[in-house]
């Protein structure tokens, strides 16, 4: 299910909330078509920012979820804040948080509390030092050809946006990238589910969500 075609904002960020962002999503019209296509291809009205799942074999390593989902938006799309770790960090912009663009936060002068991974020549994972949450994606200058014509794209791991914008319906994957190097099985799931395994509110087995009374 594609996103919203109207304005809307996502917010989210790491575990210990030091580090926090949210993506300004403008009206459709004004979002780029997806660079992810083969260059030159017609592929219609295709834009992002647009959730992805990708089965690629660093994403599934590096993000340790079997299926990884993505956020893919234009990185002028974003901001980020990073908070003063002497102080109790919050999710709620409160005034307490200094905003900035996410050029200025996932780039070479990223601060301290931002990780900074290379896991292949070209591509960066970013992750909170403190917590340890994976949380962006992005590939470095020059990488991509410039005939190519791609925006500056930042890649946001769809489990640190919080649940209040996450359980919205629109927010469900709509295409997923990298099947040829998918594990069977992993595939399988992403595309029918579980396959009726037994469901259970909590972590005691013996009790099943079908038989709970509401």
């Amino acid at each position: 299910m594609p996103l919203l075609t109207t304005p809307f904002t996502i917010n989210g960020g790491c575990h210990c909330k030091r580090i926090r962002y949210r993506v300004n999503v403008p009206p459709f019209s004004e979002r780029p078509l997806t660079p992810y296509r083969t260059h030159g291809a017609d592929i219609g009205d295709l834009r992002v920012p647009a959730v992805y799942i990708c089965h690629c074999n660093d994403c599934r390593a590096t993000t340790s979820a079997v299926i990884s989902h993505g956020l893919v938006t234009v990185i002028d799309t974003v901001q980020a804040s990073v908070h003063d770790a002497a102080s109790e960090p919050s999710e709620k912009d409160d005034g307490s948080r200094t905003w900035l663009p996410a050029a200025e936060i996932f780039g070479p002068s990223h601060p301290a509390a931002l990780g900074l991974y290379k896991s292949s020549p070209g591509r960066s994972r970013w992750f909170c030092r403190h917590c340890g949450t994976s949380l962006a994606y992005s590939i470095d200058a020059g990488v991509i050809p410039e005939e190519w014509g791609w925006p500056t794209m930042l890649d946001i791991w769809l489990g640190t946006v919080d649940r209040r914008d996450i359980e919205k319906d629109y927010m469900a994957p709509e295409r997923m990238l990298w099947c040829e190097k998918g594990v069977p099985w992993i595939r399988r799931q992403a595309t029918k589910g579980a396959g009726g395994i037994p469901e259970h509110p909590l972590t005691m087995i013996d009790v099943l969500v079908a038989e709970q009374k509401h």
